[in-house]
Parts: structure tokens; C-alpha cells; sequence
């Protein structure tokens, strides 16, 4: 099939995706993490030399974009969205470095025309899938409720400490560290990866010190003890 349609395709499947998940949802939330993934999919720009990662980017945008939109548009609720201070904090603390890299990386893949050699790929293709589905599993695990943009409980929550987090404690920001990784070897350029991988890290961990101060006030001894037998980000690794 001609890859230009094939980057068409996915164009406008993950649109339809997305529209869908606005209908059900609609909200600011669903609106950023949407475009931050529909921006890399324009099908504009593809030439002959650089098609290969041309279309690795595509498809990551497409498979991942559709995996984060379906969870925006089940777990957020009006209620969670309020433009406050600490609402605006996080957006520009945490969400927009992260969404800067993402979208950064996938344009320097886009742009770059080197050939994309077996190993680069097998790894690249590794960590994707293993990022992605750790983010499902983790995130089917805490429950889809307890997954959402603000940092806030909701009525007779508990403190989550089995399945994967009992191995570490932000096992979705782990998986979406492994997402970045497989981003940033995909620019094949140290200086491009380098700066998306600490632009994301640098956002996750400004949510982590927020997360757990809140998680400290809501749970006090119990959470201290989980915090002191357990990881942030990968198991074993205290």
C-alpha cells in the first residue's frame, strides 16, 4: 500500500477516534492530550529519504494518541476540571514539558532521513509495546476513576499497593518514561532524545513531588510506610 495513503488512513482514523471521545466527554483535558498526538499524524512533509521514520512516528502517535484519549474520556469528570491555581500548576509544571518533548521528538523523527536499522527498530518497537502496555495494565489496575489530570480524591478511595504498585510506586509514569525512551531513539539524534527524555522526566517528577505530598496528607503512616518498601520507578531500584 502507497505510504502516503497509509499515513492518510491513520490520520484520519485516530480523528475519528478522537471526535468520538470528545462527543462522550468534551473537555479541555481530552481537547491537549488530543492534539498533542494529532499534530505529528498530519500526513504533510513525507519524502522519499525520510519515509521510514516518517511512518514509525505515525503509527506511534496513532496507537498511544488512541490509548490516551479513550482514557481522558472515561476517567475525567467535570468536576475535575477547574481552572485554578493548582490546575494551572500542573498544567505548565507537568503537562506541557511533557507534551514539548512528545510532540518535539515526533517532529525530528519526522525530519530526519537517516535509515532505520533492525536493532534501532527492534528496540524501538520493544519499548513502545512495553510502555504501552504497562500504561493499560497500570491504569486497569488502579481503576479508571482513580486516573485523572488533577491531583484529588475521590469519595472512599483507598491507597493503591498491590499489583504493580507494589513494585513501584508510579508504575503510569513509568510506562510512559519507556514510551519517551522509544521517542527519542527514533530522532536518532543524541542531542533531540537527550532533551525530550529530561524535558518528560523533568515533568514527571514536578507531578510526583505534588502527588505524594497530597497522597502524605490524605494517608499519612500508611502511605509513609509504602513509600519507604517501595521504588518510585522501577522495581527493586529504592
Amino acid at each position: 500500500m502507497d505510504s502516503i495513503l497509509l499515513l492518510k488512513i491513520n490520520f484520519v482514523f485516530y480523528c475519528t477516534i478522537f471526535v468520538l471521545c470528545l462527543i462522550k466527554n468534551y473537555n479541555f483535558n481530552i481537547i491537549l492530550v488530543g492534539l498533542t498526538y494529532l499534530a505529528p499524524l498530519i500526513p504533510l512533509g513525507m519524502t522519499d529519504a525520510n519515509i521510514e521514520r516518517f511512518l514509525i512516528v505515525s503509527y506511534c502517535n496513532l496507537i498511544f494518541g488512541i490509548i490516551e484519549v479513550i482514557f481522558f474520556a472515561l476517567t475525567e469528570k467535570p468536576i475535575d476540571i477547574t481552572f485554578n491555581k493548582v490546575y494551572l500548576q500542573q498544567l505548565w509544571g507537568h503537562v506541557m514539558p511533557i507534551v514539548i518533548a512528545l510532540v518535539g521528538m515526533s517532529f525530528v523523527s519526522r525530519a530526519s532521513e537517516a535509515p532505520v536499522k533492525f536493532l534501532e527498530a527492534v528496540i524501538i518497537t520493544l519499548l513502545f509495546f512495553l510502555g504501552s502496555t504497562m500504561r493499560i495494565w497500570a491504569i486497569a489496575q488502579l481503576g479508571v476513576l482513580r486516573f485523572k489530570f488533577n491531583i484529588a480524591f475521590r469519595d472512599k478511595q483507598t491507597l493503591k499497593t498491590d499489583g504493580l504498585h507494589s513494585l513501584m510506586r508510579h508504575p503510569t509514569y513509568t510506562a510512559m518514561m519507556l514510551v519517551v525512551v522509544a521517542y527519542a531513539i527514533t530522532t536518532h539524534s543524541w542531542v533531540a532524545g537527550t532533551l525530550g527524555i529530561l524535558l518528560a522526566m523533568f515533568g514527571f517528577q514536578f507531578r510526583i513531588y505534588f502527588e505524594e505530598i497530597a497522597l502524605q496528607e490524605q494517608y499519612g503512616k500508611e502511605y509513609e510506610r509504602y513509600r519507604a518498601n517501595t521504588p518510585m520507578w522501577l522495581p527493586f531500584l529504592h
